[in-house]
């Protein structure tokens, strides 16, 4: 009789363990129970901690769908998977984003606010060209016309300056600014001066 009732203890132990419902699942626990180790986790395996807590944030979301389930037997764990799919689905989304964003770089012309090197060079020819063309001025005419470009003068203060009136300040600049023009002009339209 000790051995059937040490069986039949043994069953109806077996039975009471087994047929007890489990709690309902409290989400809200499993995320505040896990998610230190969850983030942790997710920084590791992302490229970025804003990323690891995105995925966080999408797996806790996905985790409600199991709010008072009774038959989850490792919440934690479940939590996890959920993760670690999320994080695959990121990344397989973050791998195509980049993919697409790929062009190639001969279809396009890369903008630059520097000026091209033969835009230097042609710049400098014509800033030697403005130098010499400025030296070859009447003294009177070149004293306004720096005056006016370099000192930023204006024109009454230029005429009381060199004691002339405004109208001959006028005169030296347009006279000034046309041999100027014309010398830049010409080096424009010469071919071999560019070569």
């Amino acid at each position: 009789m000790g051995i059937f009732t040490l069986a039949a203890a043994t069953t109806t132990f077996t039975s009471t363990v087994t047929d007890e419902p489990r709690p309902a699942l409290s989400v809200d626990a499993v995320i505040r129970e896990n998610h230190g180790a969850l983030v942790n986790f997710l920084r590791r395996r992302m490229r970025t901690a804003e990323d690891a807590n995105d995925v966080a944030q999408e797996a806790y979301v996905r985790m409600m769908q199991y709010e008072g389930a009774r038959d989850i037997h490792s919440p934690s764990s479940l939590l996890f998977r959920i993760a670690t799919n999320v994080a695959n689905d990121f990344a397989r989304a973050d791998q195509s984003r980049r993919v697409q964003d790929q062009c190639n770089i001969d279809d396009h012309e890369l903008a630059s606010h520097e000026p091209s090197a033969e835009r230097q060079i042609a710049g400098c020819e014509d800033l030697a060209t403005l130098l010499v063309a400025i030296r070859q001025l009447p003294q009177k005419c070149q004293q306004v016309f720096l005056l006016s470009r370099v000192k930023h003068m204006t024109y009454p203060e230029i005429a009381r300056h060199c004691g002339i009136s405004v109208k001959m300040v006028e005169k030296h600049i347009s006279h000034a600014l046309a041999v100027c023009m014309k010398k830049v002009g010409e080096n424009d339209r010469d071919p071999s001066y560019r070569k």
